[in-house]
């Protein structure tokens, strides 16, 4: 599967990949790291377009598709 062809995205763009990448990492049941973030990330670019990517992470924020809780070790 190929990115989407897109070379640049907004600061908002990008904020909305990582969230819906942190909340797909949450569910993981492995540890999480910054090299796993770090695939992720690619993997949601392949998934979503920017503009779908906006959408599916403000549906996140609102509590609407997913629940991210974090907790110190």
């Amino acid at each position: 599967m190929k990115i989407n062809n897109v070379k640049t995205v907004t600061k908002k763009q990008a904020k909305a990949y990582a969230v819906i990448a942190l909340n797909t990492l949450s569910i993981a049941p492995n540890d999480m790291d910054a090299k796993s973030l770090w695939e992720e990330i690619e993997v949601v670019m392949k998934i979503y377009t920017p503009r779908d990517a906006v959408r599916q992470a403000e549906k996140i924020l609102e509590g609407k598709g997913g629940a991210i809780k974090w907790m110190k070790r």
